[in-house]
């Protein structure tokens, strides 16, 4: 790995598509950011003047160890029962509108990094009778919050017998380095014609200039990706995918951003200020199309993942950085 800009890392391949040509990071980081984490106590985020895609550096060749013991902002697994509650419906809408994007009555359904189980969970309650709903996560123990769902780790999964029909994959990209080889690994988990929902932080969220470093978006060293609208889509386009659809979402940037910039952790009251502050959040995100998350929903087309299966075997990585 050969690094330049400052220890910007250079991509033999702009991150966010395998045949365009390297992102151009300029002289100086977008942004740096004192994160307090023993494994990467100060961090840059650099941004490509080309796509908009942003990186995390130092880099790190296995991020496993940022989440030992589920200790991280993805893993809440302590909530009172009225945000439980809030949670599960919010949730049960959520999976109800996620299974539509199925074209047939699905047999398999996946949630690629369940974090807390609780999307998993609300997936099951919804599934038709006989689909099977599996969530997968770095762990051989399987999170709360599961319900009819299936636990399985990402490790046992790659065997290749999993086919899903629908993968949900949210705030997870972001948390490697190396874009393709993690779509790569999500892709081979799709049976072809599958569907692919994912979801990312915006890096051009709005609230990230009145935040600043303590915006939930950056959420470092967590994030190592930070996309842009064209990074996301570009990537995605040159997986084999076929973009479905493309929405911005208003997540839960505010409660977040505000136990950041507070100092503490995520709890039931930045909860109730991100709901109170939500009418408002909405409509600043709308009116400025700068949303806090971003989601794509495509399909894994049939002809192509033969093809891409076939030559992925003898086909150097393309993701590698050097």
């Amino acid at each position: 790995m050969k690094s330049a800009n400052g220890g910007a890392t250079v991509y033999a391949a702009c991150p966010s598509g395998r045949d365009r040509p390297p992102c151009e990071f300029g002289a100086e980081p977008l942004i740096a950011i004192a994160t307090g984490h023993p494994l990467a106590p100060k961090v840059e985020i650099w941004r490509c003047s080309i796509c908009g895609h942003g990186v995390t550096r130092p880099a790190m060749a296995d991020v496993a160890a940022l989440y030992a013991q589920r200790e991280s902002h993805d893993f809440l697994g302590h909530d009172s029962s009225w945000v439980q509650l809030i949670k599960s419906w919010w949730l049960s809408l959520e999976a109800r509108q996620l299974l539509r994007w199925v074209d047939a009555r699905p047999t398999l359904v996946v949630d690629y990094g369940a974090g807390n189980g609780m999307l998993a969970g609300r997936l099951a309650a919804r599934s038709p009778e006989g689909c099977r709903v599996l969530a997968l996560d770095f762990f051989d123990a399987p999170p709360g919050n599961l319900g009819r769902a299936d636990y399985m780790s990402f490790a046992a999964a790659e065997s290749g017998t999993v086919q899903a029909d629908l993968l949900c994959c949210f705030h997870v990209l972001e948390h490697d380095d190396d874009p393709h080889r993690m779509l790569d690994r999500i892709g081979a988990l799709l049976r072809p014609g599958g569907t692919l929902v994912l979801e990312v932080p915006n890096i051009d969220c709005v609230w990230n200039p009145l935040f600043g470093r303590a915006c939930a978006n950056w959420y470092v060293p967590y994030h190592r990706l930070h996309f842009s609208r064209t990074s996301l889509r570009n990537l995605i386009a040159g997986h084999d995918f076929e973009i479905l659809a493309e929405q911005d979402i208003c997540g839960p940037t505010i409660s977040f951003s505000l136990a950041q910039s507070l100092g503490i952790k995520p709890g039931n009251l930045t909860f109730l200020a991100g709901i109170l502050a939500r009418p408002v959040q909405w409509l600043a995100e709308r009116l400025t199309r700068r949303p806090s998350a971003l989601r794509i929903i495509a399909r894994k087309p049939a002809r192509a993942a033969a093809e891409h299966q076939g030559s992925a075997a003898g086909a150097p990585d393309h993701g590698e950085q050097r």
